[in-house]
């Protein structure tokens, strides 16, 4: 007789099974440091982004409480929330929480493009003071600097003559209001252009039927 053959969702199953059984000490171990991992993440999260969880409302009830406990409180509530979360598919809640480090991970990368090209800024004014020094001359208005060039360029909505201006009062009096002003200049734009972009890869609604 012929072995009866089994359907797709029957070897899944069976596969599943071994797998499980396969699993070793330790790596059960190294799943439990990883829930633990995930509940002590959550509970560190601020009161607005637990509310955003993919979470029902108990499970949020419970990291809110971790989140306002100190000491061995907090500890006992973060292996209680633990115990929760094995019960529970967490996969949204791990998406959720890769998208927000991702999200930081851009703004922390926004922020350092911005001290790059504010720095470049200042260097490239500082130069043409140094300059106009020797010439004995004041320094122009309208100084050369090669980074607010590719700042425009990076930034289309730059105000450059604010910008310049900017510049120009630090190169004389070094005052840091001057540096920082260059700086919020320069976030303003990027903040725009990040909102551009954002819109143009937004879908766009289907044009109503005339």
């Amino acid at each position: 007789m012929y072995a009866e053959q089994k359907t797709l969702p029957q070897l899944k199953t069976e596969f599943t099974q071994n797998m499980q059984i396969r699993i070793s000490r330790s790596e059960k171990k190294r799943q439990a440091t990883r829930v633990e991992e995930l509940a002590q993440e959550l509970a560190g999260l601020s009161p607005g982004e637990i509310s955003n969880l993919p979470a029902d409302d108990f499970l949020k009830k419970e990291i809110l409480a971790a989140r306002n406990m100190k000491g061995g409180a907090r500890k006992r509530q973060t292996k209680y929330i633990a115990g929760e979360l094995r019960r529970r598919d967490t996969t949204d809640l791990i998406s959720h929480l890769a998208a927000r480090k991702g999200s930081h991970l851009q703004e922390q990368a926004d922020f350092h493009e911005l001290e790059i090209l504010r720095q470049a800024i200042i260097t490239d004014v500082i130069a043409c003071q140094e300059e106009a020094r020797s010439l004995d001359i004041p320094l122009p208005q309208e100084w050369e600097s090669p980074a607010l060039e590719k700042s425009m360029e990076l930034l289309p909505e730059l105000d450059a003559a604010a910008v310049r201006n900017a510049a120009h009062r630090y190169a004389r009096n070094r005052k840091i209001a001057h540096s920082r002003e260059i700086f919020r200049l320069l976030k303003t734009a990027q903040t725009r252009q990040r909102y551009q972009e954002i819109q143009a890869k937004a879908p766009k609604p289907d044009a109503e039927e005339s």
